[in-house]
């Protein structure tokens, strides 16, 4: 059931991955993507994930709002802090309606670091709102959500420094319906932020 899931909401293109000690978009020529809803969910996963919070939540708890959806991992020092601001910029273009009736949501490749306690600190550091969730979760889930996401990411170590590791990955917004279908997708690190939000409920 699972797999069929996944080969119903993957995008069909697969993303560049790029090293976060690099700060560069190597989709900074693509265009968001509107796409029609699958019928088929997010939030049929059942995967339990851990918030900033300590709290154990599923993706389904985010149903009945908007969600934009983002995944990172909190030591990186290039994308990810760009993809946390152009969230908030986007935040911040929403109208107070809008803004009550969206979530965001930033889940974290790095299941061995990112505990409640990192994610907080990259809350503190990036100026994060009560209107974002950030979340970690096992090895197994964070694969079957990127590959549903149409996200690519690789672990690499360090052979200079060992245990010492980060990630290269894809940078993709995705908004959810209320229901936790894929309505609009952008490959980049700059939002339209009118595109987003012409998608968003007023």
């Amino acid at each position: 059931m699972r797999r069929t899931i996944l080969l119903i909401i993957a995008m069909a293109s697969v993303t560049a991955i790029t090293s976060c000690k690099k700060p560069v978009d190597p989709h900074a020529g693509h265009q968001m993507s509107a796409v029609q809803p699958s019928g088929a969910s997010l939030y049929q996963f059942h995967d339990q994930f851990t918030d900033q919070n300590g709290k154990t939540m599923m993706l389904h708890q985010l149903q009945g709002k908007y969600v934009v959806l983002a995944m990172f991992y909190a030591t990186c020092t290039a994308i990810c802090p760009r993809i946390a601001a152009e969230m908030l910029r986007l935040e911040r273009s929403l109208s107070a309606n809008q803004r009550a009736n969206t979530q965001f949501v930033m889940i974290s490749f790095d299941h061995e670091r990112d505990n409640s306690a990192a994610l907080q600190k990259f809350i503190t550091k990036m100026k994060l709102t009560d209107s974002f969730t950030l979340l970690s979760g096992k090895p197994d889930t964070i694969r079957e959500v990127a590959a549903a996401l149409g996200i690519s990411y690789k672990k690499i170590e360090d052979a200079s420094k060992p245990g010492q590791f980060e990630f290269s990955h894809s940078s993709m917004f995705t908004l959810l319906s209320p229901n936790g279908e894929i309505a609009l997708q952008h490959a980049g690190l700059s939002v339209n932020v009118e595109t987003f939000s012409s998608k968003i409920g007023k």
